[in-house]
């Protein structure tokens, strides 16, 4: 597990927004500090230097607990595998 950033913001219709220090890919699954899957990137916004990331939450329910926290993620590592070639 690689280090995400902290959460900056929780929005009205539920998703987490949170200040990354490097760049997930998308459907990368995202956890807490404790290891347990807060929900995956849904998308990538902002600055190239330190962007945004929008993460869907895998449980809805009181997310406020989420604000300032660190958070991790893991990646699909597909290694070119499901890549067609013509």
């Amino acid at each position: 597990m690689e280090y995400l950033g902290e959460v900056e913001t929780i929005t009205n219709d539920g998703k987490i927004v949170i200040r990354a220090v490097t760049t997930p890919s998308n459907n990368a699954t995202v956890f807490d500090h404790r290891e347990r899957r807060i929900g995956t990137v849904r998308r990538i916004f902002g600055p190239v230097d330190s962007p945004y990331v929008t993460v869907a939450p895998s449980e809805k329910g009181n997310l406020n607990g989420l604000l300032n926290k660190k958070t991790y993620y893991k990646g699909e590592n597909t290694h070119a595998k499901g890549k067609r070639r013509y």
